[in-house]
């Protein structure tokens, strides 16, 4: 008789034709044949990035080609695309004194031009850039921070690639100068994420580790797509589904990645591919709050919900178990694009799983009700305890290798450094001799879009109101500091 283990493996696998030749998919073993090829004037510099460096790609930490989960060697493409910022010699900088031609160049090409290695500055009117020498810039940039109102000062950050350290000075220096307008691109992409999380379980950031994936009964991606932002994840996809792990998607599309791949760190996997999702739910566009309030409606008329950690844990349960009781079928099969029975088949799963993990990143925060839909997928979890126990959580996974470091490091428009909230008290704290030695500005600071704002509408007078954005109605909603 087959083993019924055997058979399990096998349904796993996407094909028996090795390496899908027959399918379209990611070609890992070409991208290592590129990047060798991309790098092949630096390659023992290459080399030793890729051996002793930590991870610039996504946000899953590695020492080197290994990492603390698993062994072998754990290597993805989107870091050995990044490996040619590190390693390209200086550009030939004369080719910007004309910028005319640039213009006629794609993205890619001019990033292949090289690293700029010398100060230049373009002044109004000129066709291209003059090099000028270190002092020359310095002198510059420094005349002109002490000609604005540091009020007028913008700090923008980015969150690939940068280290906590890099963070930490950057932050520093601006509020050194008397500034509290500090943004990265990190929060602008999780802020959503941050808030609810602070509101409802107390903590700003994930609460599991990749480690509970392996083992936990169900991992549920919720407008996240791991195959195509964070490709070294899916090793430990492909171990949780040997350990009999479920896997669920909630998507308006159907990513191919999520669906099957083929993982190249692992044989079998490398040979056969390894199917990954067993089910996917289609969602509309913004109707993520809908579709998990069906679930959770599903939960509380099944009796699906953990009622010794509700009523030990939580707050709030019996209000929002009566607005989810008075909520109407049509109503949520409408906004969420799905039926009834499509929140059913989830909810089952879900309510008869020992442990779950959510996961979530852009397709749930970068929206205007942001906030909402986190919280919504919080009241799931809560629903059935899955937080604070092993193989269980809430994830906002990253797509950029230093999203957690730019906040607790302070480059925030409202906290200075460990998420010390910007206000009078924390800015004398912070200008004590035990601290920084200089007292930072108390006001709170603008995010990245007002500071956009802010700067297209011009300085406002001293108690004059806050920045403020047309709407596409034609009326005017007030836009509230970050």
């Amino acid at each position: 008789m087959d083993d019924p283990g055997a058979s399990a493996k096998r349904s796993q696998r996407v094909s028996w034709v090795p390496f899908g030749l027959h399918q379209q998919h990611p070609n890992n073993y070409k991208d290592i044949l590129e990047a060798v090829w991309h790098n092949r004037d630096n390659l023992g510099y290459a080399y030793r990035i890729l051996r002793d460096g930590c991870c610039d790609g996504c946000s899953l930490g590695t020492t080197g080609m290994h990492d603390w989960t698993m062994k072998d060697i754990h290597l993805c493409w989107v870091r050995l695309q990044l490996l040619r910022l590190n390693t390209m010699p200086a550009m030939n900088w004369h080719r910007l004194e004309d910028v005319a031609p640039l213009r006629r160049m794609k993205g890619k090409a001019l990033r292949k031009l090289g690293r700029l290695c010398v100060p230049m500055v373009r002044r109004r009117g000129d066709p291209g850039f003059r090099r000028v020498t270190w002092e020359e810039a310095v002198a510059l940039i420094a005349e002109r921070i002490r000609a604005t109102d540091p009020h007028r000062i913008g700090w923008y950050v980015t969150a690939r690639g940068l280290t906590n350290e890099a963070y930490y000075a950057h932050q520093k220096v601006a509020r050194f100068i008397g500034t509290n307008h500090v943004d990265t691109s990190a929060r602008v992409c999780h802020a959503p994420s941050t808030a609810a999380l602070k509101e409802t379980v107390g903590c700003a950031a994930t609460t599991c580790s990749y480690t509970d994936w392996i083992g936990s009964d169900l991992l549920i991606f919720v407008g996240t797509n791991p195959a195509n932002n964070q490709p070294v994840t899916l090793k430990y996809l492909y171990y949780a589904k040997k350990a009999g792990t479920k896997i669920f998607a909630v998507n308006p599309f159907v990513e191919p990645g999520m669906e099957r791949y083929w993982i190249p760190s692992v044989a079998e996997s490398a040979l056969f591919g390894t199917k990954l999702a067993d089910d996917f739910f289609h969602i509309h566009v913004g109707g993520d709050i809908p579709f998990f309030y069906g679930v959770l409606k599903h939960l509380v008329e099944n009796n699906w919900t953990d009622h010794g950690f509700i009523a030990a844990r939580t707050a709030g349960w019996e209000a929002l178990e009566t607005k989810v009781r008075a909520l109407s079928w049509e109503s949520l099969e409408r906004g969420a694009g799905v039926t009834r029975g499509d929140m059913y088949r989830f909810a089952e799963v879900f309510g008869r799983a020992r442990h779950a993990i959510v996961v979530w990143s852009m397709g749930v925060t970068q929206h205007r009700y942001g906030s909402d839909n986190v919280k919504a997928i919080v009241n799931l979890q809560l629903a059935r305890g899955n937080v604070g126990r092993p193989h269980t959580g809430l994830m906002p996974i990253r797509g950029h290798s230093g999203v957690q470091g730019g906040a607790e490091m302070g480059a925030m428009p409202g906290a200075f450094t460990a998420d010390h909230p910007v206000n009078e008290l924390n800015a004398a704290r912070f200008g004590t001799p035990e601290f920084w030695g200089f007292q930072p500005p108390s006001w709170k600071g603008l995010g990245a879009a007002h500071m956009i704002l802010a700067a297209e509408q011009g300085p406002r007078a001293p108690g004059a109101e806050p920045y403020r954005s047309a709407d596409p109605s034609g009326h005017r909603r007030q836009l509230h500091h970050a």
